[in-house]
């Protein structure tokens, strides 16, 4: 399957058809860390958590769908012992196998490995520079453990994004940010606001406020310049909003500029 037309590209088709393009699915709930905005609560596994024979029917089922890209998130995917044999069956499918990790606790090894799997592209959670990355991870040593991902990816061929969540107290770190990323690997970084959901619910202080908003969007604008000039694309995740000043810059994805176009979900975009 050539990857140079963007995959998550609906066509009429898709719509038509409702085809399930991109798949998000969380494979456990198990995790490494414990991030104070954590969506999911992730700890320890579910009690019914798929097991390896019903994981590679649900591969199955997808591609008899169409689906074109599975990302597979968690907690923390790589936890599952089977992780390596579900990245090769989306991959033996055509599939384009994605993977999102904050990163503690994942090898070298098993990067490599996942690469020979056939895993094509990664994301790696990084939420500030050192001490505020640490401090929403509650792990001392996340932030250069990330990095170091971050940089493993690169060094076995998988394309490397980063995603961020923001806050008022860290948004004015991410142009120091920039640098760091771009020489670790990354050349795509979704940038995105932490919602009240999950732990996130229990940190006020990670939460921007409504008068807040406002006087983001031309920082971000600004980010998005210096973004570019390293070499990475930044995407505006949909909490952001739409239709503003800037959406020709964060919402283009073919060399046209385009806009927002409505909600996908569970049409052609499914989480799992």
């Amino acid at each position: 399957m050539s990857l140079t037309k963007p995959i998550r590209l609906i066509t009429p088709n898709d719509t038509n058809a409702c085809v399930p393009v991109a798949v998000v699915w969380e494979l456990t709930l198990s995790c490494t860390l414990n991030c104070q905005h954590c969506g999911s609560r992730a700890d320890k596994k579910r009690a019914h958590e798929l097991t390896t024979k019903e994981a590679l029917g649900v591969v199955d089922q997808l591609a008899e769908m169409g689906t074109r890209e599975i990302s597979l998130i968690g907690g923390e995917a790589f936890l599952r012992p089977d992780w390596i044999d579900i990245i090769e069956a989306i991959h033996k499918h055509g599939i384009r196998c994605s993977f999102q990790t904050g990163g503690w606790g994942l090898s070298e090894d098993l990067i490599k490995k996942a690469a020979k799997a056939g895993l094509a592209t990664a994301g790696v959670s990084i939420d500030g520079m050192q001490d505020s990355h640490d401090k929403v991870r509650s792990r001392p040593g996340a932030f250069k453990q990330a990095l170091q991902v971050l940089s493993w990816f690169k060094r076995y061929g998988i394309r490397a994004s980063v995603n961020t969540q923001f806050s008022h107290n860290t948004i004015h770190e991410m142009h120091d940010l920039i640098p760091r990323l771009a020489k670790a690997g990354a050349t795509a970084w979704q940038v995105q606001l932490t919602v009240a959901m999950g732990r996130a619910v229990d940190n006020n202080e990670l939460l921007l406020q409504p008068k807040d908003l406002m006087g983001i969007y031309p920082k971000l604008s600004e980010i998005y310049d210096k973004a570019e000039a390293h070499g990475i694309r930044m995407i505006a995740g949909n909490n952001i909003g739409y239709f503003g000043p800037f959406e020709h810059k964060w919402r283009t994805i073919e060399d046209r500029p385009s806009h927002w176009q409505g909600c996908s979900a569970g049409q052609n975009v499914i989480g799992l």
